[in-house]
């Protein structure tokens, strides 16, 4: 069995509102749900799930205060197509 490729792309978020770090884990977990991955949990790195035939994990780097990195990763038949998906849902995000 050959093992799959893994794709990554990253998104920067900042915001005032952005409180803690939970915050933005909660919005990655809550938005990989609602592109329909199963089993998304929160992990002490990073938040994952996966499809059928892809595993997607999204972790972020802190640049500094109200400022983050995101890194989605991808591996699997559908890795293209659920990475941007979660990209997609992400970029939307507008913290209040």
């Amino acid at each position: 069995m050959a093992i799959p490729s893994l794709y990554w792309r990253s998104l920067d978020l900042a915001s005032e509102a952005i409180e803690s770090d939970s915050d933005i884990w909660n919005v990655i977990q809550a938005e990989m749900k609602d592109v329909g991955l199963s089993n998304v949990q929160k992990n002490p790195s990073d938040v994952n799930g996966h499809s059928q035939d892809t595993i997607v994990a999204v972790t972020f780097v802190k640049l500094k205060q109200h400022s983050y990195r995101l890194l989605i990763m991808s591996a699997g038949n559908h890795a293209f197509q659920l990475r941007d998906q979660v990209y997609e849902k992400l970029k939307d995000v507008h913290f209040l």
